[in-house]
């Protein structure tokens, strides 16, 4: 008959150690310091931001502050221009002047008395069909929007305010104010080159600009 096995031994009460809780870390020897926590990474640069309501970004550095889409005449294209148009006035100024040479010379007979006399009426007559010509021709073409040598370079003459083709009543203010431009040593007009807008003396009188059309 076979000796049954001898019962687990069992502690006593009392005898068993705890155990440690979870979440235990023994403390470290005497002397010893932890290591140090690894840099953090380096935050994350996202776009620029964005620029505040109402405020565009800018465009155009360096050009005359204007509307958008606006290009102003600058000086040396109207310069161009107008030397044009002084060729194409010049044509008739110059066949009316033979004109009135001529029947002046006639109707002395040769006579120098006669010439002598007739030459300052011959230069007041020249000088008051020429200017009545550059009047008509400059307000007439200007209240069209452009004369003919402005058409050749793409230019226009507009309202200041409203960009609109200007009347036939400021044009003749505008070529009154461009003699007075031209009388003071031609300040008026080179104050073009040096304005913001590019506006002579005559454009800021009539309230006008030069823009380019195309």
């Amino acid at each position: 008959m076979s000796t049954p096995p001898p019962p687990p031994s069992q502690d006593p009460p009392g005898n068993t150690p705890p155990s440690p809780p979870p979440s235990y870390t023994p403390p470290p020897p005497p002397g010893y310091s932890p290591p140090p926590a690894p840099p953090s990474a380096p935050p994350s640069y996202g776009p620029p931001p964005a620029a505040p309501p109402g405020y565009p970004p800018p465009t155009n550095f360096g050009q005359p502050p204007g509307p958008a889409g606006v290009r102003y005449g600058g000086f040396w294209i109207r310069f161009v221009a107008i030397f044009i148009d002084g060729i194409i006035l010049f044509i008739p100024l110059f066949i009316i002047g033979f004109a009135i040479g001529l029947a002046i010379g006639f109707g002395s007979n040769g006579g120098n008395t006669a010439s002598t006399t007739a030459n300052p009426s011959l230069t007041a007559l020249e000088n008051a069909l020429g200017l009545a010509l550059q009047f008509g021709y400059f307000s007439y073409f200007w209240s069209t929007g452009a004369t003919p040598g402005m058409r050749i370079f793409g230019l226009k003459v507009v309202d200041a305010q409203t960009l609109t083709t200007i009347s036939f009543g400021k044009a003749a203010l505008r070529f009154v104010g461009y003699y007075i431009s031209a009388l003071v040593c031609a300040i008026g007009l080179i104050w073009a080159a040096f304005d913001g807008r590019k506006q002579g003396w005559h454009d800021k009188i009539a309230g006008t600009l030069v823009i380019h059309t195309t």
